[in-house]
């Protein structure tokens, strides 16, 4: 099974989205920062991590959701290339090929 051959991908991508989710958690439920966006910054957070707790258990909802998640930040930060100035073009141009990689094969592991 295709999810097998990418466990070291899912695993690495499960603990990036319980580290976001747990900043999320931790800046806008425990911290003053923001205080008119709490709810939609705690509940983007519980998400992430829910999304990285299935991720390791391998569940195809979960790859689905990361899939489309890594499709968007990818499309965003293409997006945003033009707009920038020095090497923070190459740190977003890194960020959509990471991005778009993974969202194309975390697909292909839906598909198959």
């Amino acid at each position: 099974m295709a999810v097998v051959r990418y466990l070291g991908m899912f695993r690495t991508a499960a603990v990036v989205y319980l580290l976001f989710g747990a900043a999320a958690i931790w800046r806008y439920g425990l911290t003053g920062y923001d205080p008119s966006h709490r709810f939609q910054g705690i509940g983007c957070g519980l998400l992430a991590m829910l999304i990285g707790a299935f991720l390791l258990r391998r569940a195809k909802f979960a790859i689905v959701l990361s899939s489309i998640t890594a499709a968007v930040v990818a499309i965003a930060a293409v997006i945003a290339v033009p707009m920038l100035q020095g090497s923070r073009i190459l740190v977003f141009a890194a960020v959509a090929l990471l991005t778009g990689a993974y969202a194309v094969l975390a697909a292909r592991v839906v598909v198959q």
